[in-house]
């Protein structure tokens, strides 16, 4: 904003997390709609009615039946899939103070904007950096080149720090058990349509009021007292009380119940709490 006024990109920025950054000539998609053709960034924010949704990118075929889904992109140094998904090591190069990009010794052929939206870390001897990733070139065989939103800051990153760069999380969106392996995974939306393979483009509904499928007997959510709380079931997206996949013991609180349950009757409308 200058002398009172907001600029064109500030504009531009507000009104693309209110619908979406569409890519150039690219077509309108609305929530209830899935595209061959990529029509906005990926992990684009959208707002519709009350819910948030997220641009998102399909790992596999998606069934439609109120379950959640989880981002089955694997850290990139785990054992047995180091660089699978992103990259773990050096830069090519050494970076500094001042540069919006790095080189990472990223071998693989990755496509263009492979590593759009994700989130670059570099551990350095007094900072340990962190950029959000807004482009990046094909990989040439021997590097990746990453463009980050914030110039690197207080010390440059040096051939011998370690660095990661993680993939956008909603650029492969899967089924539970699809990704690390049930327990390992975490939950970030849920899809409005059905999806009926992988490479496919969507929005992912990750805040705000909507069904999910409850895991059922014994327990539905909100059938006894003070069971507001709701976890998801890492096996298969459904919903359960807290008490019976119990936040203390490492499961993930995906948001409250909204109507009042009485005589033990559960529900399973909830408010999302995935995202903003």
């Amino acid at each position: 904003m200058s002398g009172g006024f907001y600029t064109r990109a500030e504009i531009q920025a507000a009104m693309d997390k209110q619908v979406g950054q569409r890519l150039p000539g690219r077509s309108e998609q609305n929530p209830f709609e899935v595209s061959d053709l990529q029509n906005y960034v990926i992990g684009s924010t959208r707002h519709w009615g009350d819910w948030s949704l997220r641009y998102s990118k399909s790992a596999e075929a998606l069934a439609c039946l109120a379950r959640l889904l989880i981002n089955a992109n694997i850290a990139p140094g785990a054992t047995g899939h180091v660089n699978e998904d992103g990259f773990e090591g050096h830069l090519k190069a050494a970076a500094s103070i001042g540069d919006r990009y790095v080189d990472i010794a990223d071998t693989a052929l990755r496509a263009k904007d492979y590593y759009q939206g994700g989130y670059f870390v570099a551990y350095g001897a007094t900072v340990f950096h962190q950029h959000h990733i807004v482009a990046s070139d094909p990989g040439d065989g021997s590097k990746v080149r990453l463009y980050l939103l914030e110039p690197i800051a207080s010390e440059g990153i040096a051939l011998t720090d370690l660095a990661t760069a993680y993939l956008n999380k909603y650029s492969a969106v899967g089924i539970a058990g699809h990704g690390g392996g049930v327990g390992f995974e975490t939950f970030i939306g849920l899809n409005l349509v059905p999806i009926t393979a992988a490479d496919k483009f969507f929005w992912l509904v990750t805040a705000g009021r909507c069904i999910v499928t409850p895991t059922g007997a014994p327990n539905y959510p909100g059938d006894a007292a003070n069971l507001r709380l709701v976890t998801v079931n890492p096996a298969d997206g459904t919903i359960q009380n807290a008490k019976d996949a119990n936040p203390s013991q490492g499961y993930q609180i995906v948001g409250t119940l909204i109507s009042a349950t009485v005589n033990t009757y559960g529900d399973l409308l909830i408010d999302l709490k995935l995202d903003e």
